[in-house]
């Protein structure tokens, strides 16, 4: 199968934003690609910046529509492409290889939807959102961002954005539509990767409507108790997570009990309940050793017989997944969060860590945010790794480079626990 992918933009009236996202479009690797840029007749300069790239877009307009639904239909009708990809105005790819990275994980998969992980972007900082795995769970609720997907061209065209429903479901057709996908069968799969940036401050940042237009979508506009009991259950969460007794319950137990309580329990069996209280995934075997600290320990997930040693920093804020059988040795730092130095709000950026099966991680060594380490890769004492990490390999250095190579017939257990670690 070809994998040209026909992005389209729209837009209306935003000066300030439209020129950083084609830009973000212009600087995807992926060869293979079209832009289309339709925009709603801008009085405020838009247009003018449009047309800068006039000689590079398959195609663009500029003239009055019936707003940003109609619009994107009238930009499907335009596609090119074997796969569609909704890129809005002030939104940015995750990066420059983001399109080939989906292409790479999932193209050649039987899918009529790609969908992929997503950064939502806060004045402050950029926040990594995960797209769930399981798609049945799209009966109740969007589970991705729809411009983190790719939809098949030839679906897509069949499945347009019904404005007729515009009165009642306002800003959510685009998830009516990809609800209708999923109901009538199409087939939905993941590609790990993170496809767009988003800006939180968009349109559909209103998580009470949100909600009950996701209940008027999941339940075909008639009465459906079970998924109106779960949106009753969803909005009494959004209450409960912006109360201030739950932020203050939520720092005591990944704050305190975790990195106050926990290092001083002498007993694994008495500190392993604790951290999963924090929502720390411990597979069968798997051992952290005391006073080490640990950020966000929700977003940390450990496989089978894989341990921590004493004096490691674990800044999970980005999320760490480490594999089975992982050793990770005395005052490692695995960092995910960091500053945009070049960013006059100083913005903090946080991207995952992933450490794979068999891995070994020496003494006082550094992993540095959105880097993979490879199965039974090994990174010697006091290394900095800020690249991926092939499998096998051995890096050493400041930043770690490659030294040597592994044996492949791994097949050991690390055993790190006793009675007093």
């Amino acid at each position: 199968m070809h994998h040209k992918i026909s992005v389209i933009t729209v837009v209306y009236n935003d000066v300030r934003n439209i020129r950083k996202t084609m830009e973000s479009f212009f600087s995807q690797t992926w060869a293979e690609k079209e832009y289309i840029v339709i925009d709603g007749g801008s009085s405020d300069g838009t247009a003018d910046i449009i047309r800068e790239y006039a000689d590079r877009l398959a195609f663009w307009c500029s003239e009055p529509d019936g707003g940003i639904y109609e619009a994107m239909n009238k930009g499907i009708g335009h596609c090119t492409g074997d796969w569609i990809n909704i890129l809005n105005s002030g939104d940015v790819y995750a990066s420059a290889t983001s399109l080939e990275d989906v292409i790479m994980e999932a193209g050649d998969k039987d899918a009529d939807v790609i969908f992929c992980n997503s950064i939502e972007v806060h004045p402050k900082f950029k926040y990594n959102r995960f797209a769930d795995d399981d798609p049945s769970r799209l009966d109740y609720i969007p589970t991705f961002r729809h411009g983190s997907s790719l939809i098949k061209a030839s679906v897509h065209k069949k499945y347009l954005y019904d404005v007729s429903k515009k009165k009642s479901l306002k800003y959510s057709l685009d998830w009516e539509m990809l609800h209708r996908l999923y109901k009538d069968g199409y087939t939905f799969r993941k590609a790990d990767v993170f496809l767009e940036e988003y800006l939180l401050e968009g349109v559909s940042n209103r998580p009470y409507n949100n909600l009950w237009y996701n209940y008027k979508i999941t339940s075909g506009g008639g009465i459906h108790l079970k998924k109106l009991m779960f949106m009753l259950i969803q909005m009494f969460n959004i209450m409960k997570a912006n109360s201030s007794v739950t932020a203050f319950a939520y720092s005591f137990v990944l704050e305190f009990v975790i990195n106050s309580i926990c290092p001083h329990i002498p007993f694994w069996t008495l500190r392993r309940p604790l951290l999963r209280l924090g929502k720390v995934r411990l597979g069968k075997g798997a051992f952290i050793m005391r006073k080490c600290y640990i950020m966000n320990a929700n977003f940390l997930e450990m496989g089978e017989y894989s341990h921590i040693n004493r004096g490691c920093l674990i800044d999970a804020r980005g999320k760490i997944t480490i594999g089975d059988n992982v050793s990770v040795s005395h005052n490692v730092s695995i960092v995910t969060g960091g500053h945009d130095a070049m960013s006059p709000d100083f913005i903090g950026i946080f991207k995952p860590i992933v450490i794979k099966d068999y891995a070994w991680l020496g003494v006082g060594c550094t992993i540095l945010q959105g880097v993979t380490i490879g199965r039974g890769a090994v990174v010697a004492a006091g290394a900095v790794v800020t690249k991926d990490v092939g499998d096998y390999e051995i890096v050493g250095g400041m930043p770690a480079k490659k030294i040597g190579d592994r044996p492949k017939n791994l097949g050991y257990k690390c055993h790190g626990w006793s009675w007093f670690t």
